[in-house]
């Protein structure tokens, strides 16, 4: 294999791993808006679109789960798998329990889970910019996301 096709498969990983990486973050970010429209909905006494907002929420938090690769990320993709469960069975206690507080848990969880995959999609960009600063061929950007979500 030549470098220019070497460097040009390299490219290929680090658009896919940085768009992977976004695409999760707007993934968390749809979450916690609707979280915020459960709240909302709630203060103003409006039950079914609170329930909406949350059973929105749930659905999502489902399709991060369904998207956890069980196999290769093991060591990080289980502890969120038991997270989105947690997540999901509390947030469908509001149904029944009406207590608004465990929608505002929820939320804290899923913004800390989105400023911890930030974190990480900052860290790839910066590793990204660094390395073509110094022509390494580096394909640290995502090797590790491919092995959590797949």
């Amino acid at each position: 294999m030549d470098t220019y096709s070497t460097l040009n498969d390299y490219k290929k990983l680090e658009v896919t791993s940085t768009n992977r990486l976004k695409l999760i973050l707007m993934v968390y970010d749809a979450a916690i808006a609707s979280l915020k429209q459960a709240i909302d909905s709630h203060k103003r006494n409006d039950t079914i679109k609170r329930n909406r907002f949350i059973s929105r929420a749930q659905l999502i938090i489902s399709e991060l789960n369904n998207a956890l690769n069980m196999e290769q990320g093991k060591d990080i993709s289980e502890p969120l798998s038991k997270i989105y469960y947690f997540l999901n069975r509390h947030l469908n206690e509001v149904h029944t329990d009406n207590d608004i507080h465990k929608v505002k848990q929820s939320l804290n969880i899923i913004s800390n889970l989105r400023d911890a995959w930030n974190e990480i999609s900052v860290k790839t960009e910066q590793q990204s910019i660094n390395s073509e600063k110094s022509g390494s061929n580096m394909a640290a950007n995502g090797e590790g996301l491919n092995t959590v979500y797949g």
